[in-house]
């Protein structure tokens, strides 16, 4: 199968249209983000993934564009080239490819138990020329510095859809966020483990909150810390972006709940 014909904004972009008409953020009883669930977007939420899945994936080879930067880092519009074969497919002009890397171990907050790597999107482009063995890739988005030695795969129906699931009414825990920080502003990539596996469903808004402490044997009233729209659904672990937050220090071992369709 072809890649995706579909044309690349940059993610930061989508949403700053899907907002612009939308008012504040915070005003909003359901989030305005639907360009979320598009693959423009997509392409740039991470997964939690088999490491040993991609243990013989296809690298960036190198790389030539307009700032030359060679083996360090390349920006929209350049050009990397990546071997030919992809997958066990040959790439052909006008075929999407995403670039990625497997950053970083993602454990359970909880239990300590291993859930997978993170699988991060460091950008996509499209083929726009083949020469021998390699192929030559203009970048069209940039999510982070691509780097020769950043893996390839090519862009499907698959890999650039929501996924499934079941809009259950169990909950479940954060278990680790895209980008690693102390802050978390609004629209920061989330994952989630749910309860029941594949309770998420794509489009699913979901309450942030910290359990209330136990104070002289009486449970006082969950901590609420801001909503999340579920991107990617099913499988174990689930992919949420942060669309309203009460508060900044969102943390992995806090815990979701599924918000009523009217928002109550």
């Amino acid at each position: 199968m072809r890649g995706l014909p579909v044309t690349y904004k940059t993610p930061l972009l989508v949403l700053a249209l899907a907002l612009a008409g939308a008012g504040s953020i915070r005003a909003q009883d359901a989030p305005p983000v639907q360009a979320l669930l598009e693959p423009e977007y997509l392409l740039s939420v991470g997964e939690v993934v088999d490491a040993e899945r991609w243990r013989n994936a296809e690298a960036v080879v190198g790389a030539a564009g307009e700032t030359m930067v060679t083996d360090r880092s390349q920006t929209q519009f350049d050009l990397v080239h990546v071997p030919r074969v992809v997958e066990g497919r040959s790439l052909v002009t006008g075929d999407m490819v995403q670039l990625f890397r497997l950053e970083r171990r993602i454990d359970d907050p909880v239990t300590g138990e291993p859930l997978g790597t993170l699988l991060l999107p460091t950008g996509v482009g499209r083929v726009e020329s083949l020469d021998g063995e390699t192929a030559g890739v203009r970048i069209t988005d940039a999510f982070h510095a691509i780097v020769v030695g950043d893996l390839v795969r090519i862009v499907t129906e698959a890999n650039a859809a929501p996924g499934a699931g079941f809009a259950g009414e169990a909950g479940g825990r954060v278990v680790a966020f895209q980008e690693e920080k102390a802050i978390h502003p609004p629209f920061d990539k989330v994952f989630l483990r749910p309860e029941v596996a594949g309770s998420t469903a794509p489009g699913q808004v979901v309450e942030l909150y910290r359990p209330g402490p136990v104070r002289d044997g009486v449970q006082l009233p969950d901590l609420v810390l801001g909503r999340a729209m579920v991107v990617r659904g099913g499988g174990g672990i689930a992919a949420a972006v942060t669309y309203e937050l009460e508060r900044p220090d969102l943390a992995p071992g806090d815990r979701y709940r599924p918000v009523a369709a009217d928002g109550d």
